[in-house]
């Protein structure tokens, strides 16, 4: 139920980029400076974090659904701390594989991790925190209705 969702939102982005694209050469540029490039020049990098992040969304989908399904928890609330786990472990996956990757370019320094770490909680985790809690506060309801819906038709 999780992947429609994922499935339509990229449907749109991919809808909305190609309508921008078309309307200012300029946000051209933009996404392909910010969004193709980096994946073209780094795709064993990008793959693999689209690779754990799907897995995290699949595990922790999963268990929205098993909660409100078989142990009746409430629906909306749920969702929403689903949302907000996948964004905290999409926060990890992020900080993990961008320190990995300069671990390997420059070498392990134990305070340069911790500073990483440091700047990454500090900096990167209040945006995690806020894009999940808004977008799960968005969502919540729309996927808890259809998981008590796919309850009803269960019983």
């Amino acid at each position: 139920m999780i992947f429609k969702y994922l499935g339509i939102t990229v449907l749109i982005l991919i809808i909305l980029i190609t309508l921008f694209n078309s309307l200012s050469t300029e946000l051209n540029e933009f996404v392909n400076r910010s969004l193709i490039h980096p994946f073209l020049s780094e795709t064993k990098y990008f793959t693999a974090q689209i690779i754990f992040n799907l897995t995290i969304m699949f595990f922790i989908s999963g268990n929205i659904g098993k909660s409100v399904i078989e142990k009746d928890k409430a629906p909306f609330w749920t969702t929403f701390f689903g949302y907000l786990k996948m964004s905290i472990g999409f926060f990890f996956i992020a900080m993990l594989s961008e320190m990995t990757l300069r671990t390997f370019e420059y070498g392990f320094d134990f305070k340069l991790f911790g500073l990483g770490i440091l700047i990454w909680v500090f900096t990167g985790g209040p945006i995690f925190l806020i894009i999940g809690g808004v977008y799960g506060g968005i969502i919540s309801s729309f996927i808890g209705k259809e998981i008590v819906n796919k309850k009803n038709v269960l019983q």
